[in-house]
């Protein structure tokens, strides 16, 4: 009875996403990801970003994406009229197949974008792989 079951929570699982206006993100043959930001107001100033290509680290961004039930929406949300904030912008590269981009910006505690799950977490998990100099401090 019991393997029955996993089944039909996977399948449960799916429509659950896809209900939410999403699909889930794949993360299969990952070569290499590339993360950026971008803040143009309040300082600092500038744009910071990583590029992801050890097994450990694309191991981990596979493992961040799944914990925080990272999707992507059919369609991208807009900001309203927010000045400031964050854009963040992560191209998952899978070698000759096409790449994925996912986009986000974060402003005034509102996200609008193309991602789904826990973003603010997401976005946690990003900052914490981004390096740089903010260009006032440079």
């Amino acid at each position: 009875m019991r393997r029955h079951a996993l089944p039909i929570l996977v399948a449960a699982s799916a429509l659950l996403v896809t209900a939410c206006g999403g699909s889930t993100v794949d993360t299969a043959g990952l070569t290499r990801v590339q993360i950026s930001s971008y803040q143009s107001l309040p300082p600092p100033y500038g744009s910071r970003q990583a590029t992801l290509t050890s097994p450990s680290s694309l191991t981990a961004f596979q493992q961040a994406i799944a914990q925080d039930r990272i999707g992507m929406s059919g369609s991208s949300t807009v900001s309203t009229g927010c000045t400031g904030g964050i854009q963040y912008t992560v191209i998952m590269d899978r070698g000759g197949a096409a790449s994925t981009t996912l986009s986000e910006y974060s402003c005034a505690e509102q996200l609008t974008g193309n991602m789904t799950g826990d973003v603010a977490a997401f976005l946690t998990y990003l900052d914490g792989q981004l390096s740089g100099t903010p260009s006032d401090q440079g």
